[in-house]
């Protein structure tokens, strides 16, 4: 029997493949049906129709000034705006996920045209074929500045990038030797990256042209026919399974969630098709699975600004970092660690404040508008779940709800001004235990 197509199906999916579950989408949703939903939103089309037109870096505003292209923190805001911004969520959404598995950080690279030319190579292939994106990354100018491979030469090979093209990008750990790692440095030599002249090329005499073994096999490899060598290992599709699981589903996937997956991906590499089966099949249904994932703090900040229509401030990107997460700067090279992780006692205090400042400048208009405007005798479970769907939280639990009634009940609902007890029951809503997971 096919798993049910009704609204909490749709708040699941639209939580893991986007930032924000709001009512006009989740209508839309129900409308559409779930083959069209999933097909619109891996190939990035607005699920109501809404025609939204990003604006360039230069004419986007923050804190009432003109971003600027060559500073990291207004990058880091305009990718949120981005993401709050598109309606096209699940590829700013797998944008972010290939910054963290091919994670590269501006601290090291210290370039932001780099840095964001890579941000635009994970946005081209976000849900496209992840050999041809593997290809590109290794020739990436901002990896090759951040693992030392800029100036790769016959005879001294540089290992950083062989190992973690085996290591975090494609097999994991104990699918590949010391060894392995050797002879492919020695096939990825020969292309350079120079700086100050932003050029990328390849020199056929820093190239080693002699014989290597790499995973069992033996040729003359290069760096492409070396990728094809990866990709012919089951650990890559294993690998690549259990992160995207990890990701959209849950924090432990079972071993056949995992080989089913792994199949999939097998037969294309084209990680749209992986994910639209992904979303598709009953079992990322399972109601084991739903509200089970801690949000990152990137995804609690823009889905927090989806739902208020906040103007942008530099404030939301240093947010994020008291979070845990600052973009374009990851911690290492293997990427944020995620789960528990973001919930540490620092983390939860910095969850606090920015709730509290973006309750503070909720604009009044907003809570009169009609999704807000509910009847004084309509009773205050109904306020907090109206208020809770309104902020992209639709299911609060029993006493989470009863907390928050009760404050209603004290502040605002038979109050002449509303306001301020309107904006608290929204951060309470904000901090609450089941804001804090999708």
């Amino acid at each position: 029997m096919s798993a049910a197509w009704m609204e909490k199906e749709i708040v699941h999916l639209l939580s893991r493949s986007g930032f924000y579950a709001d009512k006009r989408s989740v209508s839309a949703c129900i409308e559409l049906g779930k083959e069209e939903t999933v097909r619109r939103l891996i190939a990035g089309e607005s699920l109501t129709g809404t025609v939204s037109e990003l604006q360039p870096l230069e004419q986007i505003k923050a804190d009432g000034k003109e971003l600027k292209a060559d500073s990291i923190g207004d990058q880091q805001t305009y990718w949120l705006y981005r993401m709050v911004t598109s309606e096209a969520p699940l590829v700013e959404k797998m944008t972010l996920f290939w910054h963290g598995h091919f994670a590269t950080s501006y601290q090291k690279v210290k370039e932001i045209p780099i840095i964001i030319k890579q941000n635009e190579l994970f946005r081209k292939y976000a849900l496209g074929n992840f050999h041809d994106l593997v290809l590109e990354v290794g020739k990436d100018p901002a990896m090759m500045l951040y693992l030392d491979s800029n100036n790769n030469k016959k005879g001294k090979p540089n290992e950083n990038y062989a190992r973690e093209v085996m290591e975090l990008f494609t097999l994991g750990i104990g699918n590949y030797t010391e060894q392995d790692i050797k002879e492919a440095a020695r096939a990825f030599t020969g292309w350079s990256y120079n700086k100050q002249l932003d050029e990328l090329k390849f020199n056929k005499g820093q190239h080693d042209t002699g014989m290597k073994t790499i995973l069992g096999e033996k040729g003359n490899f290069d760096e492409s026919s070396t990728v094809d060598v990866l990709f012919k290992q089951d650990a890559l599709s294993h690998f690549l399974a259990t992160k995207l699981l990890k990701f959209f589903a849950t924090d432990e996937p079972s071993a056949e969630w995992v080989n089913q997956v792994a199949a999939d991906f097998a037969h294309s590499n084209n990680v749209g098709e992986v994910l639209s089966k992904l979303f598709l099949s009953d079992m990322f249904y399972n109601t084991e699975y739903q509200g089970s994932l801690i949000k990152t703090p990137v995804e609690y900040v823009v889905g927090i600004l989806r739902a208020f229509r906040i103007p942008m401030s530099k404030g939301f990107a240093q947010a994020a970092r008291k979070m845990g997460q600052e973009l374009y700067l990851p911690p290492d090279v293997a990427g944020w660690r995620g789960g528990t992780t973001w919930l540490m006692t620092t983390s939860l205090l910095a969850r606090y404040q920015f709730a509290e400042s973006v309750a503070k400048r909720i604009n009044n208009t907003l809570l009169t508008s009609k999704d807000y405007k509910l009847e004084t005798s309509t009773a205050a479970e109904d306020w907090v779940t109206q208020y809770a769907q309104n902020a992209g939280v639709w299911y609060l639990g029993e006493q989470t709800t009863q907390v928050l009634s009760k404050y209603a009940d004290e502040t605002f609902i038979h109050s002449a001004q509303k306001a301020a007890g309107m904006k608290g029951l929204l951060q309470l809503i904000m901090l609450s235990p089941e804001a804090q997971m999708k």
